[in-house]
């Protein structure tokens, strides 16, 4: 499989076009053979044809396979791993550090409206490490669902 892009080292999947790049989030999203005809419809590509060419463009990066009545799916050996990171439900695509920076902030906010607020030493490094802290995983959020999404 293809392992990168040799001229600048990044993963050849990075080098893909805004459009490729919805077609294979759609079709990992999917996790079933699609035709060009239904790929289209599915997407309101403006034809079949537009759906074909970004389809032929993933099968010559190995990323798709096709069946024998010609349509598409995630090839099992494609090089996706570095999309482990996500969570694919239908078509979205979601990072899964949201869940965390929920998760914290809830608790985060949780121990804020819980508890006294004094100026011991306690409370004040509670609230500038749960400030930090959330500071720093909606920053990461929002960092990797721009440079993917």
């Amino acid at each position: 499989m293809n392992k990168g892009n040799e001229e600048n080292g990044r993963p050849l999947i990075m080098d893909l076009g805004s459009t490729t790049w919805r077609v294979l989030v759609t079709l990992i999203g999917l996790k079933t053979f699609i035709g060009p005809r239904d790929l289209a419809r599915h997407m309101d590509l403006s034809s079949p044809s537009v759906a074909l060419y970004h389809l032929e463009k993933l099968i010559e990066l190995e990323l798709l396979e096709k069946s024998v009545h010609g349509e598409y799916k995630i090839h099992p050996k494609a090089d996706i791993g570095f999309l482990d990171n996500f969570l694919f439900i239908k078509e979205k695509i979601i990072p899964r550090t949201v869940f965390y920076a929920v998760f914290f902030t809830g608790i985060f906010v949780f121990y804020m409206f819980t508890v006294s607020f004094s100026f011991g030493v306690h409370n004040v490094f509670a609230l500038v490490l749960g400030t930090l802290g959330c500071s720093f995983l909606w920053a990461e959020v929002y960092r990797i669902w721009h440079g993917f999404v």
